[in-house]
C-alpha cells in the first residue's frame, strides 16, 4: 500500500470514526434534529453525514487489516522540523476547536450560527467547527504522507 494510499485510509478511519461519535452524541441529546444540516457550510444531513463518516472508517479499518494487517501504523521515529511541527499542531489543534464546538452545538446550539469571536465579524461557529474538522485532517494527512519508515520498512 503506497504512503498516499495508507495515510487517506489512515485519515477516512480516524476522522470517520470522530465525525459518527459526533452524530451518534447528538442524537442521543437531539433524536428530532437529526434531519437538520451538519452545518451551514456542508449541505448534508446530520444523520446522512453520520452514516456516510460510519461507513467510510468501517471500509478503511477493513482495508487497512487486509493490506497491511494493522490499523495505525507506528513510526521508528519522531517526525522533527518545522513543517512537521506544525502539522502535528494544526491537526491536533484543530480537532481541539472541532470538539469544543462540538460540544457547544449540544449544550447551546442556537449559537453555531452567531459569529466565533467579537474581534471580526467572521466565522461563524459552525463555518469554525467545519474548518477546524478539515483543517486537522488534511494536516494529519500530510503528516503521515511526510513521516518516513524505519531503514527495514518496517513500523
Amino acid at each position: 500500500m503506497s504512503r498516499r494510499a495508507r495515510a487517506v485510509a489512515e485519515v477516512a478511519l480516524v476522522y470517520g470514526l470522530l465525525g459518527w461519535i459526533y452524530v451518534a452524541a447528538y442524537a442521543a441529546a437531539y433524536p428530532h434534529d437529526l434531519s437538520t444540516r451538519i452545518a451551514a457550510a456542508v449541505p448534508m444531513r446530520r444523520d446522512t453525514f453520520g452514516a456516510v463518516a460510519f461507513a467510510a472508517s468501517a471500509a478503511a479499518a477493513i482495508v487497512l487489516r487486509a493490506r497491511t494487517g494493522r490499523l495505525w501504523e507506528r513510526r521508528s521515529a519522531p517526525a522533527r522540523g518545522l513543517i512537521r511541527a506544525v502539522l502535528n499542531t494544526v491537526a491536533g489543534y484543530g480537532l481541539l476547536v472541532w470538539a469544543y464546538l462540538c460540544v457547544n452545538s449540544m449544550t447551546h446550539p442556537w449559537t453555531m450560527s452567531m459569529q466565533l469571536t467579537h474581534f471580526v465579524p467572521w466565522p461563524s461557529e459552525g463555518s469554525t467547527a467545519v474548518a477546524g474538522f478539515a483543517a486537522s485532517a488534511v494536516a494529519l494527512f500530510l503528516a503521515r504522507c511526510a513521516d518516513p519508515r524505519g531503514d527495514d520498512g518496517h513500523v
